[in-house]
């Protein structure tokens, strides 16, 4: 296999690492090739595309600077550098490590109302994000090329590898001030691996409206987006127990008798109850 090839197969590992466990994915992968430079040093844009897609958050290091700050396509400045326009600043990344750096101010766009528009969204963001969103949650507004788009960009993130289960929410959506249109995507990924390895990934593609007139609908349209959305998946795993789960499973055991869970679990003995007769030690 060239090295060209293995840079691919590593990356495909990469970009389906999930959410909090990267690195472990990524110490996986170079023992697999052996610390092999070239494929190590080829894994850089797999960084990148992984971290935009994911929505990664980076804490900028200034003085009374709290907000995690999103790193996605939305705020993306070219050559590796992003810019959250609540903070003011601008700022490079190292895809790999996540560090900061050459962080500088950063020119807000020079129209005066599109300005004012994005500081009031991202009002309405920060309350809405608060009240329904764990710690440790971001979200950024950043208005778009076409001065009517604003891009809003939420990521929710629960990390418990002490306990074997990771998970991210991520939602982004595109608001058209002109036509009062709202599209966007909603993402989950959650990872438990204790003794197994089970994992849900599920992805929905929304559209709603709001009142172009009253930016504080837009908040309104994306709870009612992710409140519908999370019922729909509630109701889903409702049913997973009388659907899909009960077609993995036998109806009867080998014995083909029921088992009589009335009775004490302590009264069948393994080997000869439940195995069909066959003394056991």
């Amino acid at each position: 296999m060239s090295v060209h090839a293995k840079i691919n197969a590593a990356s495909r590992f990469l970009d389906d690492a999930p959410p909090g466990e990267v690195k472990e994915v990524y110490q996986d992968i170079k023992s697999i090739v052996e610390e092999d430079s070239d494929i190590i040093d080829g894994l850089e844009s797999a960084f990148e595309k992984y971290n935009l897609s994911q929505f990664v958050t980076v804490k900028l290091p200034l003085p009374g600077a709290e907000k995690a700050v999103i790193v996605s396509k939305y705020n993306d400045l070219g050559s590796g550098r992003f810019y959250d326009p609540e903070l003011g600043k601008s700022f490079s990344v190292d895809h790999r490590s996540l560090k900061v750096s050459d962080i500088d101010e950063y020119d807000s766009p020079s129209d005066v109302v599109l300005t004012s528009i994005g500081s009031s969204i991202t009002g309405d963001v920060e309350h809405y994000v608060l009240e329904h969103y764990p710690d440790p949650s971001s979200y950024g507004v950043f208005p778009q090329s076409s001065e009517d788009d604003i891009a809003i960009v939420i990521v929710g993130n629960k990390f418990n590898p002490f306990n074997f289960w990771n998970g991210r929410w991520r939602s982004s959506y595109i608001a058209n001030l002109a036509s009062g249109s709202l599209t966007g995507t909603i993402a989950i990924d959650v990872h438990y691996y204790e003794d197994g390895n089970v994992r849900l990934k599920a992805t929905k593609q929304v559209e709603s409206d709001f009142k172009s007139a009253q930016t504080s609908s837009i908040i309104k349209s994306i709870a009612a987006l992710e409140r519908s959305y999370q019922e729909e998946l509630n109701r889903e795993f409702g049913g997973l127990s009388d659907g899909a789960f009960k077609s993995l499973r036998r109806q009867l055991p080998v014995t083909r008798s029921k088992i009589e869970w009335g009775k004490a679990i302590g009264a069948y003995r393994l080997g000869q109850d439940i195995g069909g007769g066959r003394s056991g030690k």
